[in-house]
C-alpha cells in the first residue's frame, strides 16, 4: 500500500523477523532484516459517527454534549484503534444502551447488531437536554479474529 504495511503474524508473544528483499533485473537481494516482539492488538474504543455542522463525518467518543439531532441521524456504534500509531477498524457485533428513569431504575435496551434498534431510537426521542445514557457491553471483533468486550461510553444529549 505505498508507505503502509500490514503484518499478520502467526503467534502472539513470540519474536518475528521482517526481511526486506529487492528484485533488480531478476536478481533478488536482501537489503534489511529486523526482529521485533509480536504483541496483541490493544482494545479499540467505541464511537458513533456523526455529521458536524460543516457536513464532515466525525467520530463522537462520548463524555461531551452531542446534539439530539446528530444522535437521531446516527446509525449505530462502531469501534476502532486510531491513536496516530495504528489505524485498525473493528466490526461491532452488538451492544446495549443503558438509560435511567426518574426513579433511578436502569432500563437496558439491546441493539440490532451494530445498529441502534427501534427501541433504542424511541428512548433517544424521550431524552431531554442534559440527560445522559451509557453504551455498554460493546462486543467487537478485529482483523485478528478475536472477539472482545470493550469499554463503555457515556453519551450526553445537548
Amino acid at each position: 500500500h505505498g508507505d503502509e504495511w500490514i503484518a499478520r503474524p502467526d503467534r502472539i508473544g513470540e519474536p518475528a523477523v521482517v526481511t526486506v528483499t529487492v528484485d533488480i533485473d531478476g536478481s533478488r537481494r536482501q537489503v534489511a532484516s529486523t526482529g521485533f516482539m509480536v504483541r496483541r492488538l490493544p482494545d479499540p474504543a467505541p464511537y458513533i459517527t456523526i455529521t458536524d455542522q460543516a457536513g464532515n463525518k466525525v467520530r463522537y467518543r462520548g463524555s461531551k454534549p452531542i446534539a439530539k439531532s446528530q444522535l437521531m441521524q446516527a446509525q449505530g456504534v462502531e469501534a476502532a484503534i486510531d491513536d496516530n500509531l495504528l489505524d485498525v477498524n473493528y466490526r461491532v457485533l452488538g451492544f446495549e444502551t443503558l438509560f435511567f428513569d426518574s426513579m433511578g431504575n436502569a432500563m437496558p435496551e439491546l441493539s440490532d447488531g451494530p445498529r441502534f434498534s427501534s427501541r433504542q431510537r424511541e428512548a433517544f426521542k424521550r431524552l431531554s437536554r442534559g440527560k445522559r445514557f451509557f453504551i455498554s457491553r460493546v462486543r467487537a471483533v478485529g482483523p485478528d479474529g478475536v472477539e472482545r468486550d470493550i469499554s463503555p461510553m457515556e453519551v450526553i444529549v445537548n
